[in-house]
């Protein structure tokens, strides 16, 4: 009897050791990295920092590429955010806005939205930078988990995956990275961006086909276009194959 007592309790012990060494494996594996939140004209209570736990895993260069890249995202977020606004009046068309009616035509709102119908790609692109304000909220007022960024190696077009979410509101803006793709030289700073734009779109509910025609490629191909029109002897494809 003294025996089964003795050996429950060295269970009970070991696997309070074993949660504390969870509690605090991610401070050994991961670092927190910080951005300032760009505050796009006509929109307030944004947080001034959003926040990621990188992996250590990552070199110096590919960490400076990944944070490269998250500004990037911001800064077409606020540029479109801003543009909208039109110096108070808030019927402005953005470039963004602009790019991507011309040619998203499918799967224009996010999953579980149940407002007013969205019937272009303008009304799209304002209703995702709206759903990217709250994403972004939810990261910077620590409303949502600790967004984490992953590392991993495999040599395939996809540059930025993302990790399954049990959540479906306040989901955290969570990602992996292929370090593959970081990698390549023709994998340019505006790829990069427009993937992992297509990653945060998906994080405000929109869904694939990632394929022509659908809100969740135009979109972030026209980011990596720099908002400029379709060439005819450039296939969709050449942009859409590095989105997850």
């Amino acid at each position: 009897m003294l025996t089964n007592s003795k050996q429950n309790l060295e269970k009970s012990i070991q696997k309070n050791q074993d949660k504390e060494f969870l509690q605090y494996l991610p401070l050994q594996i991961y670092r927190e990295i910080a951005f300032a939140v760009p505050i796009p004209q006509g929109i307030s209570d944004l947080p001034p920092t959003i926040f990621f736990d990188i992996s250590k895993q990552f070199t110096p260069d590919q960490v400076q590429k990944i944070q490269d890249t998250i500004k990037g995202v911001l800064f077409n977020w606020s540029l479109h955010l801003t543009q909208k606004w039109n110096n108070g009046f808030n019927n402005g068309v953005s470039q963004l806005a602009d790019c991507t009616n011309t040619y998203a035509v499918k799967n224009l709102q996010p999953l579980r939205y149940f407002g007013v119908n969205v019937t272009d790609g303008k009304q799209a692109t304002d209703l995702a930078m709206e759903q990217l304000t709250e994403v972004i909220k939810d990261n910077g007022l620590r409303r949502s988990q600790r967004a984490r960024i992953d590392w991993i190696y495999t040599p395939s077009p996809i540059t930025i995956q993302l990790p399954p979410t049990v959540t479906k509101t306040q989901t955290p803006l969570s990602m992996i990275v292929n370090v593959y793709q970081l990698q390549q030289p023709n994998v340019t700073a505006g790829l990069l961006i427009g993937s992992m734009f297509h990653a945060w779109l998906h994080r405000g509910g929109y869904d694939d086909p990632k394929v022509t025609n659908y809100f969740i490629s135009e979109c972030p191909m026209c980011v990596m276009r720099s908002y400029q029109p379709k060439k005819p002897d450039v296939p969709d494809s050449l942009f859409y194959k590095y989105f997850n």
